[in-house]
């Protein structure tokens, strides 16, 4: 999108007032087909001033794909060749050679760019609530921006998170413009007094110029994709759209360019920054326990239905700023045509890229607190005649689910499927089928693809980093769930790693002291080395539910070494603060002043500093691992 586009497009944001919304965009919103048809204002809003504006509206696209789909639940594997991404790979990696030099201390010419590590930073959520914790946001930014300022960020490849810290990321490399210490001061406004789904909250979003059109068009655009609007679209559009708002709509009025993640290319395209991934997943179930092809279930009460199945398995999806797909299946399509509806591997229909509040919602999980009473005050403070009856018969349909005696959807619903969001699948009906033949069954026969946060499989995204084509060396851990004082995390490794063939042995056993008020208590687990080898997968592997499941996952062949960095208290940066258990950094509260955020960031900052040592040590062995291995080769040619 050109600049003079971009403009035309926000003055028409700024122009449109919920006053000046038209009732036929109810019509536009409901459920028949037949009223989607009409001629109403919103078509031709899309159609003229939608589609001119996104030039990849107007393209038909075909999934990035090599190798046969004839049986899409096996491992097909290929090399990921992404044109525009294996540019980035080459520039990051010229980007990196002289910052990984200065940062541990060597001289440049003796690095050859061939030998610096493949380096990887991951954020984990807090795990009391899948995020809505302002304190996982929060803890990530304080992390990267010590990075930032000690020269760590300059070494990283990519950079990948689950749930809250997806939210971090996004802001970073969309209205942060590359500035984690611009982010953390608008977080320092916008987390209080209101919380992102309080009336006063949603009141500000929509009573804005262009308020609505900007937080509820998404909406628009994925009913026209054909799909049905849920509960879980408005947590997203709202939560995303607070924590993106800016205090003066009219110099920062939200444009679409900022609600797109493929505009993150901007600070990646020419390796400036590592490639961010954001994730879900999939649960994979048999197709034989399927009601149909929506719905999973036939019964409300999920839970046994979900222990008694075999074969199951959970399967990442990862969405980067270039595409998004699953490395099982090696299918992609870029990420400015995910959310379209496809037929044998091609688009049917052309839409503009998927806004990144919907993006988000997939990633991230249910609020932290009654969806029924959110739902209401959405649909009490929504203009007059826009999505008006969409969203009180949805508020009507979570308040029965969510009743007393309700099982289904909220109330004694395993927690997998409580938050799944539906998109389009990418490779529905994929395969040729010979005349007489069903279709294999599981995803290529599904219609719909539901993505949950990743959290409910593993709070790290480990996963996605140790696909053997990303050559991970090292790979940073920061840990800001509740759990860092549990001593939970080498089960945690374990399950992602025997997915991978990798076994993670800790280096170090180290012992907290006893004295709470010890400055020392915490010495050497800052940060905590784990030595990963190859080592043989076993049949099936078991899950954070404690369920065996089969592992199709493509097999990491190298050693890895990963730095765990749990944010524990620190007595000499903020005494008698525990991050895990004090009660602004629960799950629960929504609500930050500046001067908290500020107490939180500054335990990340020291923590950060007393790790140094430790990942300068990491980065160090693996430099000189991968120069060994280069000139053996070298010698034996």
């Amino acid at each position: 999108m050109n600049r003079e586009t971009s403009q035309i497009h926000d003055r028409q944001d700024l122009c449109s007032t919920p006053g000046d919304i038209h009732s036929d965009m109810d019509e536009k919103m409901r459920i028949s087909d037949d009223e989607t048809k009409k001629e109403g204002p919103m078509k031709r809003f899309y159609h003229k001033v939608v589609k001119p504006a996104f030039p990849e509206a107007i393209t038909d696209i075909k999934i990035m794909f090599r190798g046969g789909m004839t049986a899409l639940e096996t491992p097909i594997s290929r090399d990921r060749k992404n044109r525009s991404k294996l540019a980035f790979l080459a520039k990051r990696k010229a980007h990196c050679r002289d910052a990984f030099a200065k940062y541990i201390g060597v001289d440049p010419l003796d690095v050859n760019a061939e030998d610096v590590p493949t380096s990887y930073g991951e954020h984990r959520k807090n795990t009391d609530c899948p995020l809505t914790a302002e304190s996982a946001k929060i803890g990530t930014l304080g992390y990267c921006e010590e990075m930032k300022q000690t020269g760590l960020w300059d070494c990283l490849t990519y950079v990948a998170g689950v749930s809250g810290s997806c939210w971090a990321l996004a802001t970073y490399y969309t209205f942060g413009k590359d500035s984690m210490q611009a982010v953390l001061d608008h977080c320092k406004k916008r987390f209080s007094p209101y919380h992102p789904l309080s009336g006063d909250a949603i009141r500000t979003l929509l009573s804005v110029p262009g308020g609505a059109r900007i937080t509820l068009g998404p909406l628009i655009q994925k009913r026209k994709s054909g799909l049905e609007i849920v509960a879980m679209d408005l947590y997203s559009v709202f939560t995303t759209g607070w924590i993106f708002f800016q205090d003066d709509p009219i110099s920062h009025p939200g444009g679409h360019a900022q609600r797109k993640w493929s505009t993150a290319r901007q600070y990646t395209d020419d390796g400036t920054d590592p490639l961010p991934i954001i994730t879900a997943i999939r649960h994979e179930r048999p197709w034989r326990d399927w009601e149909d092809k929506e719905h999973p279930f036939k019964d409300g009460d999920h839970t046994k239905a979900w222990f008694q199945m075999i074969d199951s398995s959970m399967q990442w999806f990862e969405m980067t700023p270039y595409e998004v797909g699953r490395d099982e299946i090696e299918a992609w399509v870029p990420t400015w045509g995910f959310g379209r509806p496809f037929e044998q591997g091609k688009s049917t229909m052309q839409l503009p890229e998927q806004s990144l509040a919907l993006l988000l919602g997939l990633a991230t999980s249910a609020p932290a607190g009654p969806l029924t009473s959110y739902i209401s005050t959405i649909s009490r403070n929504l203009p007059g005649g826009f999505l008006g009856s969409t969203v009180h018969k949805m508020a009507h349909a979570v308040t029965k689910f969510w009743g007393k005696d309700g099982t289904e959807e909220f109330q004694n619903h395993h927690p997998l499927h409580a938050r799944r969001v539906a998109d389009l699948d990418t490779v529905y009906h994929f395969s040729h089928v010979e005349p007489g033949k069903g279709r294999p069954p599981g995803l290529e026969n599904s219609p719909r693809i539901h993505l949950i946060d990743s959290g409910m499989d593993n709070n790290s995204p480990t996963y996605v980093l140790l696909h053997p084509n990303r050559d991970a060396d090292v790979i940073i851990n920061m840990d800001a769930s509740s759990n860092v004082q549990k001593d939970t995390f080498q089960e945690r490794v374990d399950q992602i790693g025997s997915r991978r063939g990798l076994q993670f042995t800790k280096r170090h056993d180290i012992k907290p002291g006893e004295d709470e008020k010890d400055p020392h208590r915490f010495n050497g687990l800052y940060a905590q080395l784990y030595d990963g080898k190859p080592a043989p997968r076993p049949e099936t592997v078991i899950d954070s539910y404690v369920k065996s499941e089969t592992s199709p996952a493509p097999l990491s062949t190298k050693e890895c070494t990963m730095i765990y960095m749990p944010l524990l208290p620190n007595e000499k940066a903020v005494p008698d603060f525990d991050p895990s258990t004090a009660k602004l950094s629960g799950s629960y509260n929504l609500v930050w002043t500046a001067e908290q955020v500020e107490t939180l960031v500054k335990v990340c900052r020291a923590n950060f500093d007393e790790a140094q040592g430790t990942i300068k040590e990491a980065l160090h062995e693996a430099w000189q691992r991968k120069k060994a291995a280069r000139e053996a080769k070298e010698e034996q040619r």
